[in-house]
Formats: C-alpha cells, structure tokens, sequence
C-alpha cells in the first residue's frame, strides 16, 4: 500500500521530459520540455482535504512548491504540480513558478537520482519517494520542515525515459506508463456496454450485487461488489478521455459493437481471437495503450461519462460488447479512492488482503502488460504487417512482369509465325507461276 500522510498519497511523477524527443505537454501550449514535468498528489479520503501549508520538497531542488490558503483536493481527486503552467491552470493543476522550458525535476539517469517530499509543516510528519538508476537513500535538502517520516518510503529503480511518468498499477505498485495527470485511474465499463450474463447480454448499468456473468476461466461468477459514478471532462487531458474500440477492431466481430472503457481498463489480447497476429500469448492491456490501432481512439469530443464497475471474488476475464476483457481489481490504488465507509464495507465483502500491496481479489487473472511494452509490441506486429504487405506487393509486381513477359513473347511468336506464313504463301506463288 501506499504512504499516507493524512490521506494524501504520491500518485504520479513527469521526471524527464527533454524538448528534443517525443514528450507530453501538460499545459497544452503546443510545445513539451523539461517545465512540463509535475508531481501529483491524491486524495485517498472521502471528504475534501485542504492542502494550506502543505509543501513539497526534493532532495535535489529544496522547497519546489507551497499551497495556499484556498487549495483544496475533493475526495479521490487529484493535485497536479506542474514546473510552469502556460495561461491559468485549471482546476487541480498549480504553477510552480518556473521560467517556460526550465528543469524542474531530476531526470533519473545516473547520478541525477532524486527524492520527492510531501511535508506537513504543522506536524513535521512527511512522506517520500525517491527514483533513480539506481534508487539512493533520500538526503533530505537544507531547511527541510518534516521531522517525522509516515511511512518506509516508497521509491522506483528508473531512469525516467522521456516522456514516460511513474504512475500506480492496480495493485498501487509504481511503475512506468504514459503520463495521465489530473486523472485517478480505474478500470471501468461505460453506461450502456453489454456484460455477458447466464440470461444473454445485460447493460452493465442493470447489474446489482448478487447478479451473475459468465467468466472465460471459473464459468458462472457472482458480482461482489458494484459502484457508478459520473465524471466531467472538459478539462480532462487527451489521455484521460475515454477509449472508443469499434466493432472488429481487435479482430473478426470483435468486439461486436461499439465498446467505450476507460483508459487504464485493460483488454484481453494474444487470445480469443483479439491481436493473436500481433501478441504471442493472453495477457492483459491497458486500452490506452492500444489507440495506435485503426479504429481504437481516446474521446476527445467527450464532456462527461457515467462509468460503472463491478468486482467478483476473484479477478476475471468477462464478456462486454462481445470481446474479452477485465471485471475489476481491486488493488490498492483503488481502494485508496474510495471514501472510508466504502473501504470498510468493501473489506466486509472481500475481507483484508493478505499483504500490504496485494489486491483483495488478485491476484490478476492475467499478466497486466505495461503500456511502453504494449506500444513496443504493437510498433513491431505492425511493421512486420508493413514487410509482408509490402513482400506480396513485391511478389504481384513481380507476377505481373512475368505476365507482361509471357505476353510479350507470345505476341512475338505469333508476329514470327506471320512472318514465316506470309514467306512460305509467297514461294507457292512463285513456283506456280
């Protein structure tokens, strides 16, 4: 499980985001460098937690933020520290003050390790994270407020590759993905999506605890465990939005119709007929990582969305729209979304897990790929597909010049034949006469 200092956690870290190379623009101002990075925080409480006094510190840059008065995180929802915010920051987001293009966190690599804080001045109480390649024992900076560490101490051997944040999985374990700031994630079906039940297909929005779906691996399972909710998007960052799979997307009829999931729900691929030319085996992808893809995309039209989720005894591959895909984990990240009631009756259902990073219902029901790894994967079947379209393009041009060829020499042959018909009709002339 995570750190927490009074219901705050570390969520996601931007830490190398150079200018030359593919990067993300957090503040949309058209171009992405090193004042792009950020560091988020989420609230983990179901009530509102003012952030006045709080103050984030590095090991290498001291005191790099401080909240005012009026900032405020709502329950489950994020702060985003972004190193400049080009025009006003929306809400949840902060500008940390930086001169466009200036380096705001270390970059990982070699001896530019860094260790992040989140201090409460009033208490001294303070939590940390720290990364590297490799990780070094944090070396808290000179005027350093915090007194007393919540906590062991969270940390990621990375070296922070360009573009690419640390971000929380569904068992709340740090790992690398594509940057998502101001979005907590969980995986989640849209209104309207078909699950396949014993009875035949039933809008996922009709489901209630005690009903039944019909899993790929255990048969008929029960839901546990079910929740909605409605989420605006007029701010939301273009990997936030929504991922729209049309029909056949994933492979022949598949899925059958339309299917919308959040970003970080994960897709069955490598079996069931879903990309089996492209992935070697069944593992699990998340559906942002595969808006490469013909007819796989975010929703960028998108103003809001009633998302609903549901978790079994233990994790399974279900049935939406037709195709494969995943009922809900439920890992750390995000219980520590949901408000202390729903903690505690969730915890009645599922009882406690058996340690601090598993999840209630894990473990998972495949391996859960990473987006890099998934992009990686679909950039190499995707060349391939270019080689071999590209070999039987060859091959019909090739076809189609020995076809000329032939052509040609039996045009020939019937010219020489005239020829030698027209030599011979005119030597029975000459004999005759």
């Amino acid at each position: 499980m995570a750190d927490v200092l009074d219901g705050l956690i570390f969520s996601e870290f931007l830490v190398d985001n150079s200018p030359f190379v593919a990067g993300h623009d957090t503040d949309g101002d058209g171009t992405h460098n090193k004042s792009d990075e950020y560091i988020e925080l989420q609230n983990t409480t179901g009530s509102a937690i003012s952030l006045e006094g709080y103050q984030v510190w590095s090991d290498s840059g001291g005191l790099l933020y401080e909240f005012g008065a009026s900032d405020t995180i709502e329950p489950g929802q994020t702060a985003t520290i972004v190193g400049e915010y080009t025009g006003t920051p929306p809400d949840g987001f902060y500008d940390a003050g930086l001169n466009e293009g200036d380096d705001f966190l270390q970059d990982g690599e070699g001896s530019s390790n860094d260790t992040i804080y989140l201090v409460n001045p009033t208490t001294g109480d303070f939590i940390v994270f720290s990364y590297g390649d490799p990780v070094q024992p944090p070396s808290p900076p000179s005027g350093f407020t915090g007194t007393n560490q919540i906590g062991g101490g969270e940390s990621l051997n990375s070296d922070g590759p360009n573009g690419v944040a640390f971000t929380r999985d569904a068992n709340g374990e740090w790992a690398e993905g594509s940057p998502s700031p101001g979005s907590p994630g969980v995986a989640c079906f849209a209104q309207g999506t078909l699950i396949a039940t014993p009875e035949g297909e039933r809008p996922v929005e009709s489901l209630k605890p005690g009903d039944h779906v019909v899993t790929l691996d255990r048969g008929i399972q029960t839901i546990r465990w079910i929740r909605n909710n409605t989420h605006a998007l007029d701010d939301a960052a273009t990997d936030e939005k929504p991922v729209l799979i049309k029909a056949g997307a994933l492979g022949q009829n598949l899925p059958t119709r339309d299917l919308i999931v959040s970003p970080q729900h994960r897709i069955l691929v490598g079996g069931a007929g879903q990309l089996q030319h492209i992935f070697a085996r069944e593992a699990f992808a998340p559906a942002k990582s595969l808006t490469s893809l013909p007819g796989i995309r975010h929703m960028n039209g998108k103003q809001h969305i009633t998302w609903i989720h549901f978790a079994c005894d233990q994790h399974e591959v279900v049935t939406a729209n037709g195709c494969q895909t995943e009922s809900l984990l439920l890992g750390s990240i995000v219980l520590d979304g949901m408000t202390p009631l729903e903690r505690r009756a969730i915890s009645e259902v599922f009882g406690g897990a058996t340690t601090a990073d598993a999840a209630l219902n894990g473990p998972p029901a495949r391996e859960c790929l990473k987006v890099r790894a998934v992009q990686r994967r679909l950039a190499i079947g995707l060349k391939k597909k270019a080689q071999l379209v590209a070999k039987e393009i060859r091959k019909w041009d090739m076809d189609l010049a020995h076809e000329r060829f032939e052509a040609e020499l039996v045009d020939e042959t019937n010219a020489i034949d005239q020829v030698h018909r027209k030599s011979e009709s005119g030597n029975v002339k000459s004999l005759a006469s």
